[in-house]
């Protein structure tokens, strides 16, 4: 859908910047980000307040500290490329997207980071207990600020069952309560940025569609390609498609300010000249790291492999865990058979039948010894897990159940108002025609 006019136009300040919920597709709205900073800087220093949900909140971060946009791009695609290694993608147990997320910001974010974004970064996160929507905007340290965005970006079942929390209170993933943030008592106009065709301001231009669905405050179109974008954004199918975003959202961007009056139209063919080249340099950059990312994983598992067998065929070398351990397990086998064993010969019976038969007994018992500590671990943290599972997958179902009543609702009101339009013109026809 072609970005709104009316609203675009209306550049008065002060005025705020919203990046929607985008998962991996984040790198489109990098793509307006970079975009604006190099012709149009002003829109975005100029803004009283630029907020951000799920992923979009890293977007508003960069965008607030002025981090380094490729960098964070080539992060984005550097761990998509690490997900589409696994059959699950991101539902895999062993990709932690909260270790990536907090390991990028402390690697980006500058130290005075919370200076920078205090009263003008405003993170959306979704509050466990009551599902209402938050917008955090006041940081005291750098660490205030991680700590927000992996509420913000914190999905359930996907990011783990414990949400992260905030100065004491637990929040999850922000685009759950509404995917296009906006200010509550803010009356100006908000530039809307979603990498999902729709009704925002800056978003991808697909052909009209008749199928809409109302996702909080967003309205995005029901077509294939709109929704082959959302399904690669919560989970990578294609990396180009990912990369291709982050062009895909300068281009957009361009002819937005363009329409608006704002840069020279010549300047188009120079951004694509550069988008070429970098585009270019990018793909040869990752096929680089892949290749040196192979060797890596090669050289680290030979190394444990020749650990691994030095540890087993040097037994001065045995770990004290395992030697105590076999010990235990010899002592406890020889009382528990020695006891069976007399008590067997007391009843004239061959004691080494009596040991052949409850070694199997014996070794199961041995092995619920030492798997106590990892049961009572278990069992202690089973009704946390159940509490915080349960509030999880309540606030996705209401998500969902909110889409589909919200979306229903306003297509009953667009076919309402079509019928109301039918009879007044039907009323008009009659009596002008009589």
């Amino acid at each position: 859908m072609a970005p709104s006019l009316p609203n675009c136009r209306n550049l008065k300040v002060p005025r705020d910047i919203s990046f929607s919920g985008s998962g991996f597709l984040a790198t489109y709205q990098l793509g307006v980000a970079l975009c604006f900073f190099m012709y149009a800087p002003w829109i975005l220093r100029s803004a009283v307040c630029i907020l951000g949900a799920s992923a979009g909140s890293l977007i508003a971060t960069a965008v607030v500290c002025e981090m380094n946009m490729f960098a964070i791009r080539d992060e984005i695609l550097q761990f998509a490329k690490h997900v589409t290694s696994f059959i699950l993608g991101p539902f895999d147990p062993s990709i932690k997207v909260a270790n990536w997320l907090e390991r990028l910001l402390h690697k980006y974010l500058p130290p005075d980071a919370h200076r920078w974004a205090r009263g003008r970064l405003g993170i959306a996160v979704t509050r466990v207990t009551d599902g209402k929507q938050l917008i955090l905007s006041d940081f005291n340290s750098k660490e205030d600020i991680v700590q927000a965005l992996l509420c913000s970006c914190f999905v359930p079942g996907l990011s783990g069952y414990l949400p992260p929390s905030f100065r004491g209170e637990h929040y999850i993933d922000g685009g759950l309560s509404n995917i296009q943030p906006m200010l509550p008592d803010s009356s100006d106009v908000t530039l809307t940025v979603s990498p999902f065709s729709g009704d925002a301001d800056i978003c991808p231009a697909d052909p009209p569609c008749s199928l809409e669905m109302v996702v909080g405050t967003a309205v995005l179109q029901f077509s294939k390609m709109n929704n082959f974008r959302i399904l690669n954004g919560l989970y990578p199918t294609d990396l180009r498609t990912i990369e291709q975003a982050f062009y895909n959202g300068f281009k957009d961007a361009i002819r937005f300010l363009q329409i608006n009056d704002l840069v020279p139209s010549a300047m188009n063919e120079g951004a694509e000249m550069t988008l070429r080249d970098g585009q270019t340099n990018m793909w040869k950059y990752l096929e680089a790291s892949k290749a040196e990312l192979e060797d890596l994983e090669m050289k680290v598992e030979n190394t444990a492999m020749e650990s691994y067998s030095s540890m087993w065929t040097d037994s001065s070398t045995e770990p004290q865990l395992f030697r105590d351990s076999h010990f235990h397990f010899d002592v406890v086998k020889n009382v528990l058979l020695g006891n069976a064993s007399t008590y067997l010969s007391m009843l004239r019976l061959p004691a080494r039948i009596l040991s052949n038969l409850l070694l199997p007994l014996v070794v199961s018992f041995y092995a619920l010894l030492q798997s106590r500590q990892r049961m009572e671990l278990v069992f202690r943290q089973l009704p946390e897990f159940v509490f915080w599972t349960w509030h999880g997958a309540r606030q996705c179902f209401l998500f969902l159940f909110n889409i589909v009543v919200q979306t229903l609702k306003k297509d009953m009101e667009k076919r309402v108002m079509n019928c109301l339009l039918f009879l007044q013109w039907l009323n008009v026809y009659s009596h002008y025609g009589k």
